[in-house]
């Protein structure tokens, strides 16, 4: 028997059509728990990041930061996290570069142009989150940022051991 193309095309969307299952829901249990804490609330995780400005590097740890909501889940700041390495005393003076824990490089990826990277203004519009998928990655503010349809280059997965690196805007 030979099954023409009409019958296919009504045929193949059956297939696929996500019939039955129980969905994310039903696995749920088998996820870590998406954030950090309770909004408002500090930080609960022991996620930390490495900061480096000019050779000089500290760590710092989420924990005790305070955090914001983030569509229900605990978020800290990137600002704050910038402010709590100490690094400098003017940090609007510098732009921010992201390098996940796997390797990914938002300078790299922005084709090393520094001034496509953040900088202290739109640092005041990100946040370190855990995504449900169980890492620590960077959002921002969707109505406010400023770089459109580029936006998904900025949003860095895999933090949770990552670095952040200022580097002089002048």
């Amino acid at each position: 028997m030979r099954v023409t193309r009409p019958v296919l095309s009504l045929a193949l969307p059956l297939l696929f059509c996500g019939c039955g299952g129980p969905g994310f829901d039903g696995y749920r249990e088998l996820y870590p728990d998406p954030d950090g804490g309770e909004p408002g609330a500090p930080w609960a995780g022991t996620e930390g990041l490495l900061l480096v400005r000019a050779g000089e590097q500290r760590e710092v740890l989420l924990a005790g930061l305070p955090t914001v909501a983030l569509e229900g889940a605990a978020a800290v700041g990137l600002a704050q996290v910038v402010e709590a390495a100490a690094l400098t005393d003017h940090p609007a003076g510098h732009r921010f570069n992201f390098t996940a824990s796997d390797g990914y490089d938002l300078l790299r990826k922005r084709n090393d142009d520094l001034t496509l990277l953040p900088g202290w203004t739109e640092l005041q519009i990100g946040v370190l989150y855990r995504h449900p998928a169980g890492d620590l990655r960077v959002t921002w503010d969707r109505e406010r940022q400023p770089w459109g349809s580029a936006l998904s280059a900025y949003l860095v997965k895999a933090m949770d051991g990552g670095t952040i690196t200022l580097l002089p805007s002048d």
